[in-house]
C-alpha cells in the first residue's frame, strides 16, 4: 500500500467515525424521547443505533493503516448493507 492510499484510508476512517458518532447523537435524542414517553416505541431506532455503534467501533479498530488493512473490506461491505437497511427503515418511519 502506498503512502497516498494510507492517508486516504485514515481520512475515510475518520470521516466514518465522525458520521457514525453524529448518527449516534441524533438517535440518542430519539431514544430519550421514547424513554420520556413522547415518541413511538419501535425497533427501527434501536437497529440504526446498533449499526452506528458498530460502525464507530469498526472505524476505531481499523483507523491505523496496517499493511493488511484491505482485509477489512468485507466488514465495510457488511456495514454498508446495514446502513442501507437502517436508512431505508428510517425513511419509512
Amino acid at each position: 500500500m502506498g503512502s497516498g492510499s494510507k492517508v486516504a484510508l485514515v481520512c475515510l476512517r475518520i470521516w466514518q467515525l465522525i458520521c457514525s458518532v453524529i448518527v449516534v447523537g441524533i438517535l440518542a435524542a430519539f431514544v430519550n424521547r421514547v424513554a420520556n414517553g413522547d415518541g413511538p416505541r419501535d425497533g427501527r431506532i434501536i437497529y440504526a443505533l446498533v449499526t452506528a455503534c458498530l460502525s464507530s467501533a469498526f472505524s476505531i479498530i481499523f483507523i491505523a493503516p496496517f499493511m493488511y488493512s484491505f482485509y477489512a473490506v468485507p466488514g465495510d461491505f457488511i456495514l454498508w448493507i446495514m446502513w442501507l437497511v437502517a436508512f431505508c427503515l428510517l425513511d419509512t418511519y
